[in-house]
C-alpha cells in the first residue's frame, strides 16, 4: 500500500492541475461567448455599451440612453465554475449553469414590487433578505416562491409569469423594485444559442412595460 501512496497522490495531483488549467481555458471561452451574446441582446436598444470584466468568468456590460421604456440597462454575465471540480459537482448538483442577469432602471417607476425567484437558485438568498426586508409575505407559486404583500402585485407577479412564456423554466430571479434597479430578470443560460439575443431583448421589453404600467 505504501509502495501505492505515492505515485496516487502525483496522479490525483496532475489530475487537479490538468483540470484547473483546462477549467479556466473553457470558463474564458464561456464568458466570452455570453458576453458577445449579451451585447447582440443588448443592441436593439440603441445607446452607448461599455462592458468591464469582473473575474475571468464574468463580466458587466452596461447600456447607457437606451430607447423608452428605460432610463438604464446593465447585464452581467456569470459562468459556471470549472477550475475546481468539487465546486463544479456542487453547483451542478444544485442546478446552477451559466447566468445572465439584466437589471433595468425604467423611466416610468413601477407602482409595485415583489420578488419572483427559484428556492435553490444562486439568487435565492438575495431574494429572501429584500423580501424580509421589504416585509412581504413569501408564498409558493408553482415551482417559484413570490414575495409580495397585496392582491395588485401578486397579479402583476402572474402577468410577468405569462409574458415569460417558455423562458419561465429558465428563470432564477425576477425582480421589480419601486426605486433604484425597478427591474432585474436572471435567466439561466448555459447554451446562448438556444435563446435568441433578440427574443430576450423584446422579453425584456415586455417585462418592463408590465411592470411599469399603469392600473
Amino acid at each position: 500500500m505504501g509502495e501505492l501512496a505515492l505515485p496516487l497522490l502525483l496522479g490525483l495531483g496532475a489530475f487537479f492541475v490538468l483540470w484547473y488549467l483546462l477549467g479556466n481555458e473553457l470558463m474564458r471561452r464561456r464568458a466570452r461567448r455570453l458576453a458577445l451574446w449579451c451585447k447582440r441582446a443588448t443592441d436593439p436598444l440603441g445607446g452607448a455599451q461599455t462592458i468591464q470584466w469582473l473575474t475571468l468568468q464574468s463580466f458587466r456590460l452596461e447600456v447607457q440612453g437606451p430607447e423608452a421604456p428605460f432610463a438604464s440597462v446593465a447585464l452581467v454575465g456569470l459562468t459556471e465554475s470549472w477550475d475546481v471540480p468539487m465546486i463544479w459537482l456542487w453547483n451542478r448538483l444544485r442546478g446552477r449553469r451559466d447566468l445572465v442577469l439584466a437589471q433595468a432602471a425604467l423611466r416610468r417607476p413601477p407602482r409595485w414590487g415583489l420578488e419572483l425567484y427559484r428556492p435553490r437558485g444562486l439568487l435565492a438568498g438575495d431574494a429572501r433578505h429584500l423580501a424580509r426586508r421589504e416585509g412581504w409575505d413569501d408564498a409558493p407559486e408553482g415551482e417559484l416562491r413570490l414575495a409580495a404583500v397585496g392582491g395588485p402585485p401578486r397579479e402583476l407577479a402572474r402577468r410577468l409569469l405569462a409574458e415569460l412564456g417558455a423562458e419561465r423554466a429558465r428563470l432564477v430571479r425576477l425582480a421589480v423594485r419601486r426605486r433604484d434597479v425597478q427591474l432585474s430578470l436572471a435567466l439561466d443560460l448555459p447554451d446562448p444559442a438556444r435563446l435568441d439575443p433578440a427574443r430576450f431583448c423584446d422579453l425584456l421589453r415586455r417585462l418592463a412595460r408590465e411592470a411599469s404600467r399603469e392600473e
